[in-house]
């Protein structure tokens, strides 16, 4: 686009630059010879003229202006990629610190709905350990069963690698996540394909 846009501009400066000479050429004449209607005809060529480089001017301001804007549109998405990146160590240890996390659909689907309700009704910091603190007491609300001693029911880790690789549910299913369900999932520090086997169709 930028090439096309310093390509179309340079013709049409070339163009202008040549029609300016033309009635500059074209006035001299016609004041050599007393010609008053090819003076005016010049002279409103050359306004034309005046008009044409004016435009060019104002395309040029605006070319660099959104090359500016883009520039700056990339450099904050490299930044939020860099950011996106690297899961966040808080939700790291939260989660392994809550086994039931991935394994237990019930909790992981409450867990999931629990925070889109804090961070997007509620505006909680997820970077705070009131995010986390609040989370789990009202994980603990929603399944008190499920919790013994403020511990949650825990199934070992590997039985639960082995059954969520080979579930035939997340086999031949495309699941298309939205750009809010991307950001929990990196929030929480959930590899997508893991958070998509408990996105309901």
């Amino acid at each position: 686009m930028k090439a096309l846009d310093d390509g179309y501009l340079t013709e049409y400066g070339n163009r202008v630059d040549v029609e300016e000479g033309s009635a500059e050429q074209k006035l001299k004449q016609a004041l050599n010879e007393g010609d008053a209607d090819s003076i005016i005809q010049a002279q409103k060529k050359l306004s034309e003229v005046t008009v044409s480089r004016e435009r060019i001017r104002q395309a040029k301001v605006e070319q660099e202006n959104y090359q500016k804007q883009l520039q700056s549109y990339n450099q904050q998405q490299q930044q939020q990629q860099s950011t996106n990146s690297s899961p966040d160590p808080k939700a790291e240890r939260w989660a392994s610190n809550n086994d039931w996390f991935g394994s237990d659909d019930a909790m992981t689907y409450a867990a999931f709905g629990l925070h889109k309700k804090m961070v997007e009704e509620e505006s909680f910091d997820t970077n705070s350990q009131e995010y986390y603190n609040e989370l789990d007491k009202r994980m603990r609300d929603e399944f008190p069963h499920k919790f013994s001693n403020g511990e949650a029911t825990r199934r070992p880790p590997q039985n639960v690698a082995s059954v969520s690789r080979n579930s035939p549910k997340g086999r031949g299913r495309k699941v298309r996540l939205t750009s809010s369900q991307v950001a929990i999932a990196k929030k929480l520090g959930v590899p997508l394909e893991e958070y998509a086997k408990y996105v309901k169709d």
